[in-house]
């Protein structure tokens, strides 16, 4: 981790901190008192949570806690971390509440299983079983959120009022004033768009000619091919994931309704009706 921190209004100082995590940038400003002396020890918990997060959920890691379960949940039910149950009830959740346009087994190797739920969690025991053979969770793009959401927590634990917390340009969480403004000014890099955030949290999803893993619509296993960006503002970051990325799929008829359902906000797309 590296940071600084400037004094300003005599009373108050902005102390940004930054580190690399989760395949990118992580950039944390927080407005505070002068006086606080604790504030490389708040940032160091956070990028200590983000890298416990990482060893659960980075699919791409063999020895993470999802690669174990993609290995081995097929043919028994297997234990799993609190922190692992507790992120995958949030993916079903999401699920349900997205009639089906986000769901993390997209990439799954044995196809669309429309017939059948792609895991089941048992909550006496906390553990996970798949339903059927070929079945692979993936978190990419919502573990961040999710994380994010945890970040939140820790600062609100420590009573930080005023912060902005940058995961890649991807997820941006803006929380109370910026030092010499109301909100926090954003500007989105693919259309040059400023927004003001407070409390809420802005999210850009979408296909670029660089983009590894391109975007599938779990309803019909179907690559979205147009190369576009779309950007969401909601209240809670693992949301923001989850609905930019359902706005990028979704057929504008679908995608208000979820959105009013979620209280959130399309700011950028080129979705097609």
């Amino acid at each position: 981790m590296q940071y600084t921190q400037q004094n300003f209004a005599g009373d108050k100082k902005l102390f940004y901190a930054w580190f690399e995590a989760m395949y990118t940038r992580i950039d944390i400003a927080l407005c505070v008192p002068a006086e606080r002396k604790d504030l490389v020890d708040i940032v160091s918990e956070m990028e200590v949570l983000i890298q416990k997060y990482e060893r659960i959920g980075n699919r791409f890691n063999p020895q993470s806690e999802i690669s174990y379960v993609n290995r081995n949940a097929v043919d028994n039910e297997l234990s799993i971390s609190i922190e692992l149950f507790n992120l995958l009830k949030e993916c079903q959740l999401h699920n349900e509440n997205t009639a089906g346009y986000f769901d993390i087994s997209v990439y799954s190797t044995s196809g669309l299983r429309k017939d059948k739920v792609a895991y089941r969690l048992n909550s006496a025991t906390i553990a996970i079983q798949f339903s059927y053979e070929g079945v692979m969770l993936d978190l990419s793009g919502f573990l961040k959120g999710y994380v994010l959401g945890k970040l939140i927590e820790i600062a609100d634990n420590y009573r930080i009022d005023n912060m902005l917390i940058n995961v890649g340009n991807s997820s941006i969480y803006a929380k109370g004033n910026h030092p010499v403004g109301v909100g926090w000014k954003i500007k989105i890099p693919e259309n040059d768009t400023e927004i003001v955030l407070n409390n809420q949290c802005l999210t850009t999803s979408g296909n670029s000619e660089l983009t590894k893993w391109p975007i599938m619509n779990p309803l019909n296993g179907d690559v979205v091919k147009n190369k576009k960006m779309v950007s969401v503002i909601t209240n809670f970051p693992d949301q923001g994931e989850v609905l930019s990325k359902v706005s990028y799929i979704a057929p504008l008829a679908d995608l208000n309704i979820i959105l009013e359902r979620f209280d959130a906000k399309l700011i950028s797309s080129e979705i097609e009706s």
